[in-house]
């Protein structure tokens, strides 16, 4: 509701794409700053031999080791990843649902019930 808010309703409908790629961008922009400090104590689990073993006994050494910073050191490589992904399957998921109540649904998305809606999605 924020970008359709800024934009208006009709605008938000003719530019839907591009909102659907704003808001995903941002969502993930901050999911990710939440996943990083998981993220750095999986990748050097995976990396590093001999390391530690678990997220329990990952997270301690790093922050006894490098501080909050040892956390976020992978978080631009992070968002490189995760933002484009994102955005491209939330559009792409926006648009299949778009072309599937155009082509295949008998009937408009607004007269479906909440069930036959989950099917479509699903």
């Amino acid at each position: 509701n924020v970008y359709s808010g800024i934009l208006g309703e009709e605008n938000a409908y003719i530019y839907r794409t591009s909102m659907y790629l704003a808001a995903s961008a941002s969502a993930e922009f901050f999911a990710d700053i939440f996943l990083c400090p998981m993220e750095s104590v999986k990748v050097r689990i995976q990396t590093t031999p001999g390391w530690e073993t678990t997220l329990r006994a990952g997270a301690p050494r790093i922050m006894r080791e490098e501080g909050i910073n040892g956390f976020y050191k992978g978080l631009s490589p992070l968002w490189a990843r995760q933002i484009p992904y994102t955005m491209m399957k939330f559009a792409c998921f926006e648009k299949t649902v778009e072309l599937l109540y155009k082509h295949v649904v008998p009937k408009p998305r607004s007269d479906c019930s909440k069930l036959e809606q989950l099917a479509v999605t699903f």
